[in-house]
């Protein structure tokens, strides 16, 4: 079939016959994209689903847009031509053929059987380009190299790249001196897997989907790995491992498996279960780890999924719910831990923990569970609190369109793997950003507790690492044997899962572009320290070591063997006041595991010792007391709930009178001019008892930061009519206490003893487990209806101008 084109719009059914519209007439059945305000529309099924969608290309601007039938609020999938494939200016690399001139004249280009055509035939694009989604190239590893830019004093190398490591998204390192890598290659699918939503992987497979392990080696320590060996393959989205005697603990759903090589060629011939049972689903959200505590357990997160975890060593089944864990590796043991981080639980030199989830800098987990457990009467307020409420990156890459909320820019929305650092001047978090090919620097206040952060002072317009390459994705950044950085880079184009890209872009995209690629950098500056080469580590050097790779390894070694002729070394350490206080900290806590009869000693050195050392007395302590004194300080009147997965189910509740509500303000306000300064008050007036906006207000609701650029008729939307889309986080909780009483807020915290509801207001309220009577979830948020009885059309104006002053 042909079809013609005149200057304006024509509907194009993939079958049917062209019927003439106005730019008016097409823009009443959805609004029309910016790029269509110039002209040269031409509308066609072109994916075949029944629904006609837009081609524009003007002397300004050209597009293909897909029309979406169906409205998703918390990506922002809004009904209409809103699925972009490609767009830009005009005369760009990736521009359509004209269909007007610049007089809005017809060029004579054709749609004939779902190619464009000039008016002698030739194709000038096909249907299958017009479906693709043009993305920016990836580059060498040489290439992609220089487009880092880091802050001063500070170089970047490659330490590794593909084939060596190919979809790198986590590394450690052995006493040996090997680095380990886990490569998700199965990332966004496994063989055969599908999303909630009965998407899958198209049916491509390759060879490289596979998880895997692989072990690279520095022949030569010239900072270089040059040689590879495949340690395990055949893995299902492996996300972390932890070394133990002569094998690794990896975590690869549904289990944790213990995995080693009993010939030393280097690949794994011996591999068993420990723990079975953590839910499977999107591999940004499974569970992963694994840090080593400084108690001898390792440290996992739980990614947001759960499970029903049973220890294959004990049989004791745990239900994972909401909470983060750790294991003993040697008996098996498995416990919860306070938190429910997504990607990335680390701690500092102080046993001070720290986890994010995508939009969240990060949290400080301030009350261990092991105290509450022992404790179950102490009632705690919080468990958890947000570190920075100030979630703006400085993005150094070209902006790209992205695939859902599509506002987000300049903001965190993939922050992972939280990670302390001293930098030589500072207690440091660095934070990884893949979606904004960046990695951010905070510095921790430790005069607070909770702790909290603040931008470092030399990052206050730009970010400590960041990269114009598109394709740039840090997913660990951690401090190596030898004291220098080193960025884990998955590098791949995609990095978005698929569950949250609507259906019709995914067809024309390469979900695995970049699956055979992977880089490691190593960045150096002045505040690297020395580090012997772990080859030829000797713990008790390593012990008085500023690096906590190397005192962390040398902890674990001592404790694999149950080395007691270090004990007087350790001891000496401990009580040396010239050290650091990490090393002290650290030899005092080998020394108790390795014989209980000191931690009596251990408790004293922390309680009497350095402000920052004593939180890790409560550890320390087990079920033994401490001075109420000290025990006040874990109960402060203050966790806010951080902000969790935006990629949550949502409840949606129609109300005819709130959306007329919501119609008549968006009327009314598109005639006002807002103030900033006038928002601001607004902001004090109406919303400061449940939003934070900068540093001011209370977190119950959404950091408005995270909000500001979303279209103005969401936010009146959230506003005005708040039950409309309900993310289940955001969801009311009504318990109903043995007395009759009903209390309803947000669970901000739970705890073996007790149910923490967040109230308007910010106010936590604990409440007892043996006082509940029972719990329901309301299909309702917190925000209340009818906010325009004290928010006229004229404050929402202003309040819009504050929101967007961000």
């Amino acid at each position: 079939m042909r079809h013609s084109l005149c200057i304006f719009t024509l509907s194009l059914g993939w079958a049917g016959l062209a019927v003439a519209l106005t730019p008016g007439e097409a823009a009443k059945r959805a609004p029309l994209p910016e790029a269509a305000r110039h002209g040269g529309l031409l509308f066609a099924d072109l994916n075949g689903d029944g629904h006609e969608d837009l081609i524009v290309s003007n002397p300004r601007q050209y597009g293909v847009y897909l029309y979406n039938p169906v409205e998703k609020k918390n990506v922002q999938w809004q009904r209409g031509w809103t699925e972009v494939l490609r767009e830009g200016v005009a005369g760009d690399a990736l521009t359509l053929p004209l269909l007007v001139d610049g007089e809005g004249k017809a060029t004579g280009v054709v749609l004939d059987a779902g190619a464009l055509k000039n008016a002698q035939g030739k194709v000038l694009m096909t249907r299958q380009e017009l479906l693709r989604v043009p993305g920016p190239p990836s580059l060498s590893a040489e290439d992609s190299l220089k487009k880092l830019q880091l802050r001063a004093g500070y170089t970047a190398t490659l330490a590794a790249k593909e084939p060596l490591a190919q979809d790198p998204v986590f590394v450690d390192w052995d006493e040996k001196g090997r680095m380990w890598v886990v490569e998700m290659g199965d990332y966004p699918f496994a063989p055969g897997e599908k999303t909630s939503d009965g998407r899958g992987g198209e049916g491509k497979v390759s060879p490289l989907q596979t998880g895997r392990i692989k072990i690279l080696e520095d022949t030569d320590g010239d900072h270089v790995y040059d040689r590879a060996t495949l340690f395990l393959d055949g893995l299902r989205h492996p996300t972390g491992l932890a070394f133990w005697k002569e094998g690794v603990f990896i975590s690869a759903i549904p289990d944790i498996l213990y995995a080693r090589d009993t010939d030393g060629d280097g690949k794994c011939d011996q591999r068993e279960p420990w723990f079975k049972g953590f839910t499977a689903g999107n591999p940004q959200h499974l569970v992963n780890g694994f840090s080593w505590g400084q108690d001898g357990w390792l440290y996992g997160a739980n990614g947001d999924s759960g499970g029903e975890v049973v220890s294959v060593k004990t049989g004791r089944k745990v239900s994972l719910g909401t909470h983060d864990f750790r294991f003993h590796p040697d008996t098996g043991e498995f416990r919860l831990e306070t938190g429910r981080s997504q990607y990335g639980k680390w701690r500092d030199d102080y046993g001070n923990w720290f986890g994010n989830n995508n939009a969240t800098l990060g949290w400080h987990y301030h009350i261990p569970m092991s105290y509450m457990e022992a404790h179950p009467d102490k009632v705690p307020a919080s468990i958890r609190t947000v570190l920075n409420p100030d979630v703006k990156v400085f993005t150094v890459s070209p902006p790209v369109k992205r695939f859902n909320h599509a506002g987000a820019t300049h903001v965190l929305t993939a922050a992972c793997s939280p990670m302390p650092w001293h930098d030589g001047a500072h207690d440091s978090l660095l934070i990884c950003e893949p979606a904004n090919n960046l990695i951010r620097r905070d510095v921790l206040d430790y005069a607070t507790f909770p702790l909290t952060s603040s931008r470092h002072p030399d990052d206050a317009e730009s970010e400590f690492l960041a990269s114009a390459d598109n394709w740039f994705r840090p997913t660990q950044v951690r401090e190596g044997p030898d004291g220098a950085l080193y960025v884990v880079d998955m590098y791949r184009m995609v990095l978005e899962h698929p569950e949250w890209i609507p259906a019709g872009i995914t067809r024309g995209i390469d979900l695995r572009a970049g699956e055979e690629l992977g880089r490691i950098y190593r960045i150096a500056g002045p505040p690297v320290k020395s580090g012997t080469p772990a080859r030829a580590l000797d713990p008790q050097s390593a012990m008085r070591s500023s690096i906590r790779w190397q005192r962390d390894t040398a902890q674990r070694l001592l404790l694999e063997k149950r080395d007691l002729t270090a004990m007087p070394w350790l001891k000496e350490i401990a009580n040396d006041e010239a050290l650091p206080q990490p090393s002290r900290l650290q030899a005092a806590w080998t020394a108790a595991l390795l014989d209980e009869s000191q931690r009596p000693a251990l408790i004293r050195l922390l309680v009497s010792s350095h402000p920052r050392v004593r939180g890790a007395a409560r550890v320390a302590a087990g079920s033994q007391d401490i001075h109420p004194d000290e025990l006040a300080a874990w109960f402060p009147a203050r966790v806010a709930p951080g902000a969790a997965s935006s990629n949550l189910p949502v409840i949606t509740r129609s109300d005819p009178d709130r959306a007329r509500v919501v119609k008549e303000y968006l009327a009314k306000i598109a005639t006002l001019e807002g103030n900033a300064e006038r928002g601001e008050k607004v902001y004090q007036k109406a919303c400061i008892a449940c939003h934070q906006l900068g540093r001011a207000g209370v977190e119950v609701g959404p950091n408005l930061a995270t909000v500001a650029a979303k279209p103005v008729e969401q936010i009146l939307e959230a506003i005005l009519d708040p039950n409309r889309a309900v993310e289940q986080r955001n969801v009311t909780t009504q318990i109903t206490k043995k007395d009759g009483s009903i209390l309803a807020g947000l669970i901000a915290a739970e705890t073996p003893g007790a149910i923490s509801l967040r109230l308007p207001g910010g106010v936590d309220l604990p409440v007892p487990r043996s006082e509940i009577g029972s719990m329901k979830t309301l299909p309702i948020s917190l925000m209340p209806d009818g906010l325009e009885s004290i928010v006229s059309p004229q404050d929402m104006a202003d309040l819009l101008a504050r929101l967007r002053k961000m």
